[in-house]
Formats: structure tokens, sequence, C-alpha cells
């Protein structure tokens, strides 16, 4: 097949790293694959002017280099998703709300096209927030959604319909034993920049400044995280690893004892499954992966309110003291995470790919 996929930048996230892993996967199994990403990243209306910055941001990125993803596909950058410059295909893949509408007028020569919903991207003001609803219910020939949360989501807000695969995680990233506790315990967390308009969903901020205040009550704990730039001002008592390799996390996430994710909402969230895999005890909200399969205090420890940060501190402390609890754990993430193995999700993705491609639209 022949299989065109829209991105609207190739900034680091965890969708991005998701839609490439998944265009490697196609292109593996004998598929023509290319990746469509416009010159401007993501930016529309009056931020075209930003047209030389993002030229330049392009050519010097660190991302084609390797360092965030792995990609063996071919990247065109072009300068606007159109009929023009996006070649003829069996199936045509969106992978946010901005590139619906752009792989929506798309002529039925570009293929049969699809929806691959990877959040409920409602971060902006009002008027944004309609345009991404309303991109939800665009009659599109299939839609992959990532969660059954997500799912059910599409379908109580916006009536529309989707298919749920999961993300998963490559099978040799999973480790084989869990963690041995370490002498001196470490926290680690996501450091991501903010992205809503009326809320940060992230909650990094709330999140950076509990763990500052938690280190400073309990000074025999390391924190660390992680992140694509390290900003100018950042607290030092906090290690950053700025723009790691995918081998570079793994060893980040294998020197944590407790992964913290501070998210008020996930689509997924890519960082607590990865940390899973490599055994870690993840702390976070019920929400993304950890609803999809996580138990508390089975195979992770999931927080009700996460502003609250009594309760943050209760759940480490607890954490911290209960070694038998942490090894368990531990244990229990990764026999879990063995369940949602990329490559089985990918599988399942291109199979979907190809029903489309011979019998028409998925419903």
């Amino acid at each position: 097949m022949k299989i065109n996929m829209v991105l609207p930048g190739i900034g680091h996230s965890g969708g991005v790293q998701m839609a490439i892993d998944y265009l490697n996967y196609f292109a593996r199994h004998d598929n023509d694959v290319i990746c469509y990403v416009p010159f401007t990243g993501a930016y529309y209306g009056w931020k075209r002017i930003l047209f030389p910055k993002a030229m330049y941001r392009i050519i010097k990125s660190k991302d084609l280099q390797g360092k965030w993803i792995s990609h063996k596909i071919n990247i065109k950058f072009v300068p606007y998703i159109n009929n023009l410059y996006i070649r003829d295909a069996d199936i045509t893949i969106a992978t946010s709300w901005l590139t619906s509408y752009w792989v929506y007028n798309l002529k039925q020569e570009k293929g049969a096209k699809v929806y691959f919903v990877q959040d409920f991207e409602t971060w902006g003001n009002d008027k944004e927030n309609n345009k991404v609803k309303t991109s939800y219910q665009l009659p599109y020939d299939l839609r992959i959604s990532v969660s059954t949360e997500l799912h059910d989501r599409l379908m109580q807000e916006t009536k529309a319909s989707s298919i749920v695969i999961c993300n998963g995680v490559p099978k040799e990233s999973i480790r084989k034993f869990s963690k041995i506790n370490s002498e001196k315990l470490v926290i680690g967390f996501p450091f991501r920049e903010k992205r809503a308009v009326q809320q940060d969903i992230k909650n990094t901020e709330f999140g950076t400044n509990s763990l500052l205040k938690f280190v400073h009550e309990n000074p025999e704990i390391k924190v660390k995280t992680f992140g694509f730039k390290k900003p100018i001002e950042f607290p030092k008592p906090i290690e950053f690893l700025e723009n790691p390799s995918k081998d570079e996390l793994n060893k980040w996430y294998d020197s944590i004892d407790i992964f913290y994710v501070p998210s008020l909402y996930e689509g997924w969230g890519l960082p607590a499954m990865e940390a899973m895999a490599r055994g870690c005890v993840v702390i976070g909200a019920n929400t993304g992966c950890l609803k999809e399969f996580g138990k508390h205090l089975e195979n992770c420890y999931k927080l009700n309110n996460m502003t609250n940060q009594q309760e943050l501190f209760q759940g480490l402390e607890l954490l911290i003291k209960a070694d038998d609890l942490r090894q368990k754990i531990s244990e229990n993430a990764i026999k879990i995470v063995n369940n949602y193995s990329f490559e089985n999700k990918a599988q399942k993705f291109l199979e979907l790919l190809e029903k489309l491609n011979s019998e028409g639209a998925i419903n």
C-alpha cells in the first residue's frame, strides 16, 4: 500500500514518536510510506510570518539527526498540505485536529482518510476548542483512538465513533526482571511545556514545585527529570536530562525508582508506560494508560486530586517507606506492559488499514 501520514510538526512529543514508529513498522512490512510535515509546523493564521525561523529550526533540528526518534522513512517538508504537494496514495492519515482539516480537504485520489486521534486536544481558547471538537465529527473513513477513555470521551462529547488501538512499548524496551531496591531512592518525572491556554493539563509547574518542596523536606531523596529542552532558569536541585535518545532514556528510567506523572489528563501518557516497562513505580492520575490497565497499589499508585500536594506527599512517603510494596508494583508493572507490546499494536493498526483499503470505510 501507499500510505501518507501528515504531522503538524516534527518537534518531540509522545504523539509524534508513536506516529513515526507506526510508519516505520508499515515500511518494514513492504508498504510505501511518506510522512508530510508543513515547513511552518503547526503554525497557522498570522503565525506564518515565522516561516524563516521554522526553516532554520528544521535544518538545525536534532530530531532529524535521530535523537528523539528513530526513522527510516521518508519525511518530506512541504509549504502546504494540499493536493499539489501530497502524492496520490491508498491511505492518508491525519494525526491531530489541525491536520484533520488539511487531510479532509484532499482529493479522493490521495486515498482513504484515517484520523489517528491521540488526545482530546481542547487546550486552546473556546473558538479553537470548538474547531477541535468539530474535527472529530468530520466524515472520515476510519478513526482510531489510543485508549478506551479517549474513545468514550469522543462518543460522549462529539458522537464520534472510533476503534481503539492502545499504544505500546517495543518488546526490547521491556525489562525481564523487576528492579532491585536502591540505597538512595530517586524520583523522576517528565518535564513538558505548558500546552493549554485555559488550564495546563500537563501540570508540570505544580509537579516541579511540589517535588522541590518534598526533596527540601527529605534531602536523602534525589529528583530527576527529562525533556526536549532545559529551560534557561531551572531549579538546581533537580537533575535535567536534555533531549535524550531512546537508549539514553531507557537508561534514565533504569536510574529511577518512583516515576511521578503530574498530568491532569492524558490521551495515553507514553512516559508512564515507558517507565512501567522499565520497572519504575508510577504515581499519577487515573487517566490514559493508567486508567486503561492500572490497578492502584498493584501495578501503580493512583492519585485522586492532581493539585493536592498533601495527597501526593502521602503517596510518595508510603512508596518510599514500603520496600515490599515498591517491589510488588515494579514486578506487576512489567507484567502488564508485556500485554501491550508495540509490535502487536502496530500489526493491528496495519491490518485495519489493509481492511480499509480492500473493503472501504470502517465505522
